[in-house]
């Protein structure tokens, strides 16, 4: 039988050759670039592969439904429960989250804002809700503050987890002269409270979960860009929200074969008390903006391509994320680099916002 030969290069008299499906075929190429230019096929190919899912699930792919997580039987309602819920990303998800029929545990500081959060959640959207005062960043109550939430879902069909609650620096500060009280609420709140609070609440929703015919169980960690892209400046809360990461993919792989979703999700400015910005824009979404894409992207990760237990919802956010891990080292450093220009901006005008309303103040 006549060989079929790929006539690539000549540049020896004896070739390797592979019998492929009877055929003989004879390559004229060396083998150490045949292999290079497989490995670089590989990576073309990976690279191509991720950038199509990107887009793809930023205008096409749709994400899980919430049904999932809700109840089959009849008449009665699922639960979730939302930490830090009075203001911004988090007030977001309690009226969302009971816009699709959930009742709402209302987690936070302020009995009088839970309360009126309550009757127009209650008003608006026809579910029932339940609020409990917890302050996460207070160590010596943690404990109690807890049990009172635990103590609030007993007995009801918990199926959605928002940990939204979090602290940050009151301006971008060199670590330095970073006050150590700040470090230590930073810590407790991004971290101690939610790993103690996620580890009471958590095997409620894998009892749930655990039988085949039963609904699936939702944990979202609200997390950072900065703590995907190291943020000089604001070392210690972008310390928090990558350890966070860590944690979130950890317990991810022991609870998800088990019926938990437990996803982290970054976004990076959002119009909220935090940010203290105070108008949207292309790259700075409202919170209503953001978790209705969050709510709409569930089990995707959008920006967080190779990272299977994170999501990076928001368009303009996923392709930050995405841009700063295309080229290795290289895009994460500009990105460190762009985010430390950014901060020192920041920095300086809020120094200068404190030494006018310093002077306005000592005019009175």
């Amino acid at each position: 039988m006549p060989a079929d030969t790929i006539h690539l290069a000549s540049t020896a008299t004896t070739h390797p050759s592979f019998t492929v499906w009877g055929h003989e075929i004879v390559v004229d190429v060396p083998l150490p670039t045949l292999v290079f230019a497989a490995v670089g096929a590989a990576f073309v190919a990976r690279y191509a592969w991720s950038w199509f899912r990107l887009v793809a699930e930023l205008t096409v792919v749709p994400g899980i439904s919430l049904k999932k997580f809700q109840t089959k039987t009849k008449g009665a309602v699922s639960w979730a429960a939302v930490t830090g819920c009075t203001a911004g990303i988090g007030l977001e998800f309690a009226r969302q989250l009971a816009a699709k029929g959930f009742g709402v545990v209302l987690v936070g500081r302020r009995q009088a804002a839970l309360d009126e959060l309550a009757q127009e959640i209650e008003a608006k959207y026809k579910v029932p809700t339940k609020t409990v005062i917890a302050d996460a960043a207070d160590v010596a109550g943690r404990d109690a503050a807890i049990a009172r939430v635990v103590a609030a879902t007993r007995d009801i069909d918990l199926g959605v987890l928002i940990n939204n609650v979090g602290a940050s620096h009151e301006m971008p500060v060199a670590f330095a002269d970073t006050d150590p009280a700040e470090i230590d609420a930073i810590i407790q709140t991004n971290i101690s409270w939610t790993l103690q609070f996620t580890r009471a609440i958590l095997p409620q929703l894998v009892a749930r979960s655990a039988d085949l015919d039963a609904p699936k169980s939702l944990v979202l960690n609200i997390g950072s860009l900065s703590g995907r892209i190291p943020s000089a400046l604001l070392a210690a809360y972008s310390c928090t929200k990558g350890g966070l990461q860590t944690w979130n993919t950890a317990v991810a792989a022991e609870v998800e074969p088990v019926g938990v979703m437990f996803r982290m999700v970054f976004p990076a400015f959002v119009v909220s008390n935090m940010s203290k910005i105070r108008k949207p824009s292309l790259t700075v979404p409202t919170a209503r903006d953001f978790v209705k894409s969050t709510l709409g992207s569930l089990g995707l990760q959008r920006g967080a391509q190779g990272r299977p237990y994170d999501a990076t919802p928001y368009p303009s956010h996923a392709l930050l994320d995405y841009v700063v891990g295309l080229f290795g080292g290289v895009s994460e450093q500009l990105g460190v680099s762009v985010i430390l220009g950014m901060h020192k901006d920041i920095r300086a005008r809020a120094l200068r916002k404190k030494a006018r309303e310093a002077k306005a103040a000592k005019s009175q």
